[in-house]
């Protein structure tokens, strides 16, 4: 009996810290979150209030703008790491971001200022509808990215 309301207790409190943490997000991305949790995505909110989720092994994360309760961002973190001092990585990097970014519907590659290409989408959202659709083309773009991005890099770096 002990036992059984301790994990009763446990359970409840896990319940209560997460719904507090929902309190934190925007519309829109507690709309993405509650999404994702029905399509078994298993989201988490991280130290920054993002919404972070795993699909077909890249890790993702939705931006959690809290000043704009219509927009939404996917972000796919994180897809090449570039030295500090080799320069044409770099270069070739850059080129391959504007090539993603041309040739690419609806994704976004850049560079931070630490140096890794990420991947993005972003739209302002109407609806829960249009928001699940634009989730699911969002994650599907950006996969194919990744490898065209690879592709772009490494025809770069051998011409």
């Amino acid at each position: 009996m002990k036992k059984i309301i301790i994990t009763l207790a446990l359970l409840l409190a896990a319940v209560c810290v997460n719904a507090q943490n929902l309190s934190v997000l925007s519309k829109a991305a507690r709309m993405a979150y509650d999404y994702l949790s029905s399509e078994g995505y298993k989201p988490t909110i991280d130290e920054d209030d993002d919404v972070l989720f795993k699909a077909e092994g890249f890790s993702f994360y939705v931006d959690n703008d809290k000043s704009d309760d219509t927009y939404l961002q996917i972000v796919l973190p994180f897809i090449m790491e570039l030295k500090e001092d080799d320069l044409l990585s770099s270069m070739a990097a850059m080129a391959a971001c504007n090539q993603i970014t041309q040739d690419k519907k609806i994704v976004q590659a850049y560079i931070t200022d630490d140096g890794d290409v990420m991947l993005c989408t972003d739209t302002y959202i109407g609806s829960a509808g249009n928001m699940n659709e634009f989730i699911d083309s969002s994650i599907a773009f950006m996969i194919r990215a990744v490898s065209a991005f690879h592709e772009e890099y490494k025809s770069m770096m051998e011409d």
